[in-house]
């Protein structure tokens, strides 16, 4: 543990957030070590993993290791051990104090990460506009030709793409939320939307959060100027040379079609993160063009059940 009372930094957003650019801006600290994707906090939390069955039956490492003699304090704590020391490592390689994880899925795996982190760490939580976000997930998955697995059982559960991705957001910031108001003094959270129209201010914040003030400026010229180990994350902001707005707002392009079904999946969670909520009524020519569509539906039934007719 340091002086300020913790020993490192856990960088929490949904995927297609900011985390990215935000590990970029960390690394630039020049206290702060801050790699490439290590998913080492995933992949820990896989290991915690228990299947319950009936009669409080549970099948696990911890359990399995309970019967061997071992507490889960001391699994948790070798766990631990065996994780921090890469981070550790990192960190004394490029000659700072402090390190800070960024792995883009981390939020959903948060329950493990609480457990398994605690007060040892302090918490640098991103959040962006649902809609925005919805978007570069579709774009991302259209690259990749697949979907992050953690958005497996998001997209198993709904079809609709955009709905699925929705409901992801929803949950990995509800879950943050909840994080948030049970340890307070553990997370900063910031907007992406603020961090790109503000960067200075918002980084102050945070680096005035974790007892680690800096030259600011300097930051931002070191994070774009710096060579890096690029890692996995997003290739967008790895080509930019500034912290920039220009993907704020890119949910423009959706239809309000899609918008309004969106709506009841995200409303609560961004009203709770400071976002107005979208609860679209639609325009004047919403009806209109739902009726000619069901028309058209209609007309397409009526066609394909009519007797076929020899000539």
């Amino acid at each position: 543990m340091s002086a300020t009372g913790y020993e490192g930094i856990v960088v929490l957003g949904v995927p297609r957030s900011g985390t990215t650019l935000l590990r970029r801006l960390l690394r630039a600290h020049p206290d702060i070590a801050c790699p490439p994707e290590t998913n080492l906090l995933s992949a820990a939390s896989r290991f915690l993993e228990e299947q319950r069955f009936a009669g409080g039956l549970s099948v696990g490492v911890v359990p399995g290791l309970h019967f061997a003699g071992f507490a889960e304090a001391v699994v948790l704590d070798r766990l631990r051990e065996f994780v921090f020391e890469f981070w550790r490592d990192i960190a004394a390689r490029e000659g700072k104090r402090r390190w800070a994880e960024k792995t883009a899925v981390d939020i959903f795996h948060l329950d493990a990460i609480e457990r398994l982190c605690g007060d040892r760490c302090r918490y640098v939580a991103i959040v962006r506009h649902p809609l925005d976000v919805v978007c570069s997930l579709k774009e991302l998955g259209d690259k990749m030709e697949s979907h992050l697995p953690e958005l497996f059982e998001f997209v198993r559960r709904r079809p609709e793409t955009y709905e699925a991705f929705a409901e992801a957001w929803a949950a990995g910031n509800r879950r943050l939320l909840a994080f948030a108001d049970a340890h307070p003094g553990w997370v900063v959270r910031v907007r992406y939307e603020d961090l790109t129209a503000d960067p200075r201010t918002t980084l102050a914040t945070i680096f005035d959060f974790l007892g680690e003030s800096t030259d600011v400026d300097a930051v931002l010229s070191r994070a774009f100027s710096d060579g890096e180990s690029v890692g996995l994350g997003d290739w967008k902001t790895y080509a930019s040379h500034e912290v920039s707005a220009g993907s704020v707002g890119r949910h423009r392009t959706l239809s309000p079609w899609t918008i309004e079904r969106l709506s009841p999946l995200v409303d609560d969670v961004m009203e709770r993160l400071g976002y107005e909520p979208i609860r679209r009524k639609g325009s004047p020519g919403d009806d209109q063009r739902r009726q000619e569509l069901a028309r058209l539906v209609t007309g397409m039934k009526l066609s394909s059940s009519s007797p076929a007719t020899s000539s």
